[in-house]
């Protein structure tokens, strides 16, 4: 399998491999910033467990995991929110990355109608050898735009999207934490 597509490679025209490297030159692009990403998502995911580990020595809780009337608490959600700042501008970067994904494909299919198009001429004409010229132009921009978005949606899913879940369900607790100790007039509603 891999010693056919290397020959198929080997025989595309150099305009066919230029685009072929321009959607592998920006899944790389795309793909160090997602490594970016989640190097200081690694940072805030070991802040964030700070977080919640000072509201645990913050509050004092029940044995069922709850503020309960002879609880309280000092903590305040203001400490917190340097992080969470930093998670959701880190969030947002993420988004972006992964919808840029999204156009790997996109690229694969607009070689795939750019070859397309000569080849339906070819075949009007029955020029075969323009024809499968124009379907190696098709194939190959598709096969590069769909492995690529591939790779890069396992890495995410693997990586750092588990990260931002992670972070995310640290900061929910923390908030449902602080809410507890509101509704029990446990500390003051800032």
């Amino acid at each position: 399998m891999l010693e056919v597509i290397l020959t198929f490679i080997s025989n595309l025209k150099w305009y066919e491999k230029a685009y072929d490297v321009f959607i592998v030159v920006v899944a790389v692009a795309i793909f160090i910033v997602l490594i970016r990403i989640s190097r200081a998502l690694d940072k805030t995911l070991v802040d964030s467990e700070g977080a919640y580990s000072q509201t645990n020595r913050e509050t004092r809780l029940n044995s069922k995991g709850n503020l309960s009337q002879e609880s309280y608490t000092e903590f305040s959600s203001e400490k917190y929110e340097p992080i969470r700042r930093d998670f959701n501008k880190m969030n947002v970067a993420f988004i972006s990355a992964v919808n840029l994904i999204s156009i790997l494909p996109l690229l694969g299919l607009l070689g795939t109608v750019g070859g397309l198009i000569p080849g339906l001429q070819a075949v009007k004409n029955q020029n075969f050898e323009v024809l499968y010229s124009s379907l190696s132009t098709a194939l190959s921009s598709t096969f590069f735009g769909l492995v690529a978005s591939i790779l890069l949606k396992l890495y995410v899913s693997l990586g750092p999207e588990k990260k931002i879940n992670s972070i995310d369900i640290t900061f929910n607790e923390i908030d449902r934490r602080y809410s507890n100790a509101i509704g029990l007039k446990k500390i003051e509603n800032s």
